[in-house]
This record gives structure tokens, C-alpha cells and sequence, in this order.
């Protein structure tokens, strides 16, 4: 693998083909909430995985990494959940996420990598978190069909106050706890099994280390999905947030029933992982892959 450089990000590179492109986001339209994000991700062969910007929800960039509420911003994008009676609303809430600089990059070998140094900014460009993130990509060992990536972020509250970061569950809305890391699928895409730690999982909102998904996209190629919470301890409630129906869209849900807090001067870490394979693979071998 090898990482190159792009106008507005990084490209990396796999036996001469481009599995990722990293975008650093600044000009996204301010109500969806400027942000880097992954677009698109592809499986080694080439079958497109995620969506960028899509009409229902044009503030889904790829994967990302985003809160619906930090402190009284929305650092997600589009509406705002105000409760049941009043759903979602468009209000002047919406934050950035911007990139400052790149602390450092590994471009050496089977591995690639960097580290990032973001700032979380409110509506009126107030600084709330600073962020170092931690991007590792590397081929999976278990298989020569699958990479896999590693998102480490540590955010840190510049505030002189405690920050909530929090989701529209907190807010009474019913599978609501999106937040954090968040993958949007390519359109299309329909899954033939998802299971987790335990066996099958049948529901939104179950509680896994681990969730693996096959499936077919919409352009026809079946893949292999793993992801994983890979935080030394475990943090917050750490449950796998999904649809399928109306949009294809999977979540790491850290905050799906509470909240994070993070105090004056103090910091939150969480480490996620996702493998991307192609064709059909045994979940067990994933996940074993998943928990190295």
C-alpha cells in the first residue's frame, strides 16, 4: 500500500488501484456540517462501499466521524432533534470540523498511515474539541480478498466548561443514538447476514464488540464488512446502530442510550476498526481478524 497526495486529502493506493480517498471536506455546504470523511472506500477488486452526500441525507459523507450534538452545536449536519412532538428542524446550529495540519505519516511498507490534528468549531466558529486522529490501513492476514482500517480519535475539550456529546436517543427519538463513527453505505446495498459477537443479530441497537455484514451492492458484487470498538477499556454503550430499509447506513454507537462527557481539559478516546472484503467470508474468521 502507499499513500498519495490529492488536493483536498489523501489517496491510498493497492496493487496500483485506489481503495481509498480521504477528503478533507472544507467545501461542504455548511448546513451538512463541513467534516473529513472517507469517499469512496473500495473492496480490492473494486466494488464501491460507501455513499457521498446522498438526496435523502446529503449531510452522510462516506465514513465519518461526527456528533449530532456537542455542547449546543450540531456538529453532524442537517436538522436538529427536538423531541417527539417536534422531530427535526433546520436551525443555524451547525458546526465544522476542520482539518489543521497533518502531525504525521507512515507511508512505508504493507502499512500506511497518518495523524491528523482537527478542530471541532461551534456555529460561530466557537473552538470546542481539538482531535488527533490516528488512520491505519493495512492488508488483512487471514485472507488475500480484504484491508482493513484503523480510526483511533482523541478529542480533547478546549472549553472552560463540561461538554455533552450527544444524539437524538437523549432527545426521546427511538433508535436515535447516532454518533461517532458512522459508515453510509452505496445505494443499493442489501444485506444476507449480520452477526455479532454471539450469533445473528436481528435488531438495531444490539450490543457487540463486533458485527459482521455480508451482503450485495447495488451494483451487483457481494462483500464482506467487518467493524469492531477496539478501545483498550470499553467506552460509553458501544452498540451497532443500523438501517437498511429506507437508506443503507451502519453505525458505531458509542452514546446510543448516554451520553459523553468530557470535561474542562479533559479528553475522550475511542478506537474503531473496519475490514472490507470481497465476496462472502466466514464470520468467524473475520472477526478473529476483527480482535487481533
Amino acid at each position: 500500500m502507499r499513500i498519495s497526495d490529492h488536493s483536498d486529502g489523501l489517496d491510498v493506493v493497492a496493487d496500483n488501484a485506489t481503495i481509498a480517498e480521504y477528503r478533507l471536506g472544507a467545501n461542504i455546504d455548511a448546513v451538512n456540517t463541513p467534516k473529513p470523511h472517507f469517499h469512496p472506500l473500495r473492496t480490492l477488486s473494486g466494488a464501491q462501499i460507501t455513499d457521498f452526500a446522498p438526496e435523502d441525507h446529503p449531510w452522510h459523507q462516506g465514513l465519518q466521524f461526527a456528533f449530532p450534538r456537542v455542547g449546543d452545536h450540531n456538529l453532524w449536519g442537517g436538522g436538529t432533534y427536538f423531541g417527539p412532538e417536534d422531530g427535526y428542524k433546520i436551525v443555524a446550529d451547525q458546526g465544522r470540523i476542520s482539518h489543521e495540519r497533518w502531525q504525521h505519516r507512515d507511508n512505508d511498507g504493507d502499512q500506511v498511515g497518518w495523524v491528523e490534528q482537527l478542530n471541532w468549531l461551534g456555529h460561530e466558529e466557537q473552538p470546542l474539541l481539538s482531535e488527533q486522529r490516528t488512520i491505519g490501513l493495512s492488508p488483512t492476514t487471514e485472507s488475500a480478498v480484504g484491508w482493513m482500517l484503523d480510526h483511533n480519535s482523541r478529542l480533547s475539550n478546549v472549553t472552560d466548561a463540561e461538554l455533552t456529546l450527544a444524539t437524538p436517543a437523549q432527545r426521546g427519538r427511538p433508535d436515535g443514538g447516532y454518533g461517532g463513527l458512522f459508515l453510509r453505505l452505496a445505494e443499493g446495498f442489501t444485506p444476507s447476514s449480520l452477526r455479532g459477537d454471539s450469533g445473528e443479530i436481528t435488531a438495531s441497537g444490539a450490543r457487540s464488540r463486533t458485527l459482521v455484514v455480508s451482503g450485495t451492492t447495488g451494483a451487483g458484487d457481494t462483500v464482506t464488512l467487518g467493524l469492531a470498538f477496539t478501545d483498550t477499556a470499553p467506552t460509553g454503550d458501544q452498540a451497532w446502530l443500523y438501517r437498511f430499509e429506507d437508506f443503507p447506513a451502519i453505525g458505531w454507537a458509542g452514546a446510543y442510550e448516554n451520553p459523553f462527557t468530557v470535561p474542562p481539559g479533559g479528553s475522550l478516546e475511542l478506537s474503531h476498526r473496519l475490514a472490507i472484503y470481497d465476496g462472502t467470508i466466514d464470520a468467524a474468521a473475520v472477526r478473529h481478524e476483527l480482535l487481533k
